[in-house]
């Protein structure tokens, strides 16, 4: 016996075939006639196969789906070449310039940060590019 028998609420009820059903029907337990047709495992068994036609329909119809998906191509983000093209810009160059020789001086061992240097910079790109990037969307 299984930790399962004792767990299932049907456990009193004990399945039995047809042909042996009028020999137990004088004993006291609860019985379930269970009826063996040979006609109704045929359609179980046409049903099985009528539902792996209907999958494996429904995996082709995913699988173009998919592909379709992959065929419409995510448009380019502009952003990250006219970030580059503003922190080339005049406007951004001398915040550049004080960032590469704050960058240097770290290098050489100063323990000084280039926070400030970095977010002067990142401030003039973003003043830069924000327009040019709102006007590039739809």
């Amino acid at each position: 016996m299984s930790i399962f028998d004792l767990i299932n609420p049907f456990s009193y009820i004990t399945p039995i075939h047809a042909d042996s059903a009028e020999e137990d029907a004088s004993s006291s337990a609860t019985a379930v006639v269970v009826a063996s047709d040979p006609v109704e495992e045929k359609e179980e068994v046409e049903v099985v196969e009528v539902e792996e036609e209907n999958d494996a329909e429904e995996e082709e119809e995913e699988e173009e789906q998919e592909e379709e998906e992959e065929e419409e191509e995510d448009p380019e983000d502009p952003s990250p070449a006219i970030r580059e093209a503003c922190g080339e810009s005049l406007a951004c160059k001398s915040l550049k310039h004080h960032l590469d020789e704050c960058a240097a001086r770290v290098e050489e061992g100063s323990k000084e940060s280039c926070a400030e240097e970095f977010l002067h910079f990142l401030h003039c790109v973003d003043q830069c590019a924000v327009p040019k990037i709102f006007s590039t969307l739809k």
